[in-house]
This record gives C-alpha cells, structure tokens and sequence, in this order.
C-alpha cells in the first residue's frame, strides 16, 4: 500500500499488540486498547454508505460492549461521506481535546543526525517505561486523573508489552535526566508508524525530538520499512516534522466521541 494511504489511516493499521482489539468491516477499521485516553480507541477508514446515524450506532455499540466510553473518529480526506465531520459533530461528537487537527505526513529519505549532548536508551526495563510515561504526563500536560489511570495499569501494560515485536520506544536524556521519549509501532504494511513522540517544555529547541525520529528511521532501516508514517498535530509536532523531511499527505481531523456509555448491552449485541 502507498504510505500516503496509510499515513492517513495509521491508527488503523498498526499491528495489534496484547489487550488490543482491531475489527475491519467495509466501512470502517475499529480498535479498541487498555488505555483510557480517547486516541486508544479509533474508528478509521471512514467508508460509510447513505445510513450514517446506523453506522454511528454500531460503531458506539461496539466500543460500549467492550466497556470504552471514549473513543475517536478519525475523518481523512478520503472518508465518506465528505460532510461526515460535520454530522458526527451534529451526533454529538466533539473536537479531541488532546488535539484535533493532524497531519498526515511520510518521512521517506534521511532525516538529519541527532545532537551528540542527546543520549537515546530503548526501553527495556519497567523503570524507563514508568520514566516515559511520566515525561508524556508532563509534556502534554495531562490531567491528574487521567495520570492516575494510566499509573494504575503500567505494571500490567510493561509485561505485555516487553515482549511485544510490533512497538518499541524511546527514552532520551540529557546528563542522565529523562527528558523525551518516543514510541514507534509496525503496521500492517510496513511502513513504521510514530506513536508518540513527547519532550519536556524546560528542555525544547535542544534537538530531543529530532534525535528521536533519527533513531525510529534507523529501525525502519534496519527492517526495510521503506518509510515512516505519523499523524502530526498540526500547531506543535507538524511543523518540527515538516523541518525534518517528513512531507504532509493530508488532514486528519480527530472528533471524541463520548457516547458510546449510552448505547446498552442489547444494542452492543446486535451491533456486533
């Protein structure tokens, strides 16, 4: 598949990893993982017919039977209906409030050297996974509630995912201080796709971020990826990335949807 293509429906395409669910039906690519920030579940490849208000009622169903009450839509520029944004919205869908307007972008030729003051440790003990998380709390400003619930399932999370060949990530410090981290996943097609990519706000402009997307170019190298893909916020990480020979191949606009808590048992079931 071309990586502009997936690009635009990453989050779709990613391989599946431990307590993750993905579903693909004609009209759309459903995922469904542990975490409970909205971007852990995803309704992608947005295909939907003349029935829309059916198709939006499955598609809550499905994520109330696996007990996410927060989810996205994904809407490319591919997706049909091309007015579905504004009807999801007119549903009661509402503008992500970890960022709503991304692009999708592809790295495919060599990014620029990493600074020699950066040093880069994949993450390989609970402890640096734990530092990551704690630099992602930061860097995007989570709330405490939020923070506390991604604290609780870290154990639990860091072993399934230490043996997990489909994600991999990043910590980067600076005379040994964790100040970045980036994830990377493998899709279905090939192309690495960038989960995450975060630095603290006291350590930006420094080349953190850069050296991380060095390092994930080099996997992809290594593993004859062709490329990387990322959805990239458009007021913060879009512009770095777009510095760094990533080339933008559309806009994603990511709506939460937060009912799918008021689709019941028995309407989860017939949707399935």
């Amino acid at each position: 598949m071309d990586p502009a293509a997936v690009a635009e429906d990453a989050v779709g395409y990613v391989v599946t990893g431990p307590g993750e669910v993905r579903e693909t039906r004609p009209e759309v690519i459903l995922t469904h993982g542990p975490i409970p920030m909205p971007e852990y579940g995803s309704a992608s490849r947005l295909r939907l017919g003349p029935e829309v208000d059916a198709a939006v009622r499955m598609v809550r169903a499905w994520f109330a039977q696996r007990g996410r009450e927060r989810f996205v839509w994904a809407v490319g520029p591919s997706t049909t209906p091309s007015n579905l944004g504004r009807r999801l919205l007119d549903l009661g869908a509402e503008p992500n409030p970890g960022g709503t307007e991304m692009m999708a972008m592809v790295l495919d030729r060599e990014p620029p050297i990493s600074p020699a003051d950066v040093e880069l440790r994949r993450v390989e003990t609970f402890a640096d996974y734990a530092a990551t998380w704690e630099v992602v709390f930061e860097g995007f400003g989570m709330p405490d509630e939020e923070r506390d619930a991604v604290r609780s399932t870290l154990r639990g999370r860091w072993a399934a995912k230490a043996d997990d060949p489909g994600r991999w990530s990043y910590l980067a410090l600076i005379e040994g201080v964790p100040v970045g981290g980036g994830s990377v996943r493998r899709t279905v097609y090939g192309p690495l796709f960038l989960a995450g990519g975060v630095t603290l706000p006291s350590f930006r402009g420094r080349g953190i971020y850069r050296a991380l997307v060095r390092a994930r170019w080099d996997d992809a190298l290594r593993l004859g990826a062709g490329a990387l893909v990322v959805n990239a916020n458009v007021d913060t990480s879009y512009p770095i990335l777009e510095r760094l020979g990533f080339r933008a191949v559309g806009r994603v606009r990511l709506l939460a949807d937060r009912s799918a808590k008021l689709a019941s048992p028995s309407s989860a079931a017939a949707a399935s």
